[in-house]
């Protein structure tokens, strides 16, 4: 293949022949042609942002050798300024598209990304030269593709202004939720250990979940029905509510909910494992609360259980108790 490059409507380079000849990368070849789409649109916003020569520029460099996986953007640039922009708005692009290689999505995606978005993910992409926050607005960009609508400009704004010290703060803080919005929080957060109150308080002034405050806060009013289980899943464990009786269970438990920013935070978030003390804790919590609801014979048994690919296996029991009338 030559220098020049073929071209889509609008005069952008198409996906295969930009990352196979200048950024390395490669796209699988699935049947998903609104995600390549999106994909396509996305390298050339982002990629292109570095001014209206960029294309000729790129146009002159794919021919070269490039080593698979490496970002080169020799003869990219015209500055040193533009050359560091250049540089982090690619890396974010190799992310997203390791991501998308990765995690391969199951169907397509049902509308075309937005040029709004891609115009300001562009912006604030080009000041991230942290891995961290590469990293970051990768995993954004991926989701954003596959599933546009999927990450508000807010969040994204959010990403631009979060320290390291709070993103990994906000990391840690995501190990301690569970089925992907709440986090439960005792009668006294004063002694709580994990996550502690000072981080729940951190995560409600940064917007990330709401107030810890356990009186007059949210909770939630789970039911499991008869001979049922209820599975609370976490970071590398679950909780699980067995019903061996007849009669439906019923149990309060006051949580700090996501916000709508957090929850898309955690979706692209890798936390730690949850502490299996904060497991304990929480399945304690869950069995004096259905102590206290209880009616009739029964007994239900709350142990902690491992999330495998075809669904919950129980795994060893860390904790567990049997609740009766």
């Amino acid at each position: 293949m030559g220098d020049d490059l073929p071209t889509q409507g609008g005069g952008l380079p198409t996906l295969g022949d930009y990352l196979a000849n200048w950024l390395g990368f490669q796209l699988p070849s699935v049947p998903l042609p609104q995600t390549v789409k999106n994909l396509d649109r996305a390298v050339g916003k982002i990629l292109l942002a570095a001014g209206e020569n960029a294309e000729a520029r790129i146009k002159a460099n794919t021919g070269k050798q490039k080593a698979k996986g490496k970002i080169e953007v020799e003869g990219m640039y015209r500055t040193e300024e533009e050359r560091r922009k250049l540089e982090n708005r690619a890396a974010t692009v190799k992310v997203a598209v390791d991501e998308l290689n990765e995690r391969q999505a199951q169907t397509d995606a049902t509308q075309e990304i937005d040029d709004d978005w891609l115009n300001l993910y562009a912006k604030l992409a080009e000041d991230k030269s942290s891995e961290e926050l590469r990293s970051l607005f990768g995993k954004i960009l991926a989701g954003e593709i596959r599933k546009p609508g999927s990450f508000s400009l807010r969040t994204m704004q959010f990403l631009s202004a979060l320290s390291r010290d709070e993103a990994h703060r906000i990391s840690e803080f995501f190990a301690f939720v569970l089925s992907d919005e709440l986090v439960p929080t005792p009668h006294d957060l004063n002694n709580e250990k994990l996550p502690g109150f000072r981080v729940r308080k951190l995560m409600e002034e940064l917007g990330i979940a709401s107030t810890s405050n356990p009186i007059g806060g949210l909770q939630i009013n789970p039911q499991v029905l008869p001979h049922d289980t209820l599975c609370l899943i976490a970071s590398g464990y679950a909780i699980l509510i067995r019903n061996n009786s007849d009669e439906t269970l019923k149990f309060t438990l006051a949580c700090q909910f996501l916000t709508s920013l957090g929850r898309e935070l955690y979706s692209i978030a890798n936390p730690p494992k949850t502490p299996t003390e904060y497991l304990r804790e929480t399945a304690q919590l869950v069995a004096k609360s259905i102590h206290r609801t209880r009616a009739g014979a029964g007994t239900v048994t709350v142990v902690i259980a491992i999330p495998a690919v075809d669904g919950i296996r129980a795994g060893n029991t860390i904790y567990a108790a049997d609740v009766n009338s």
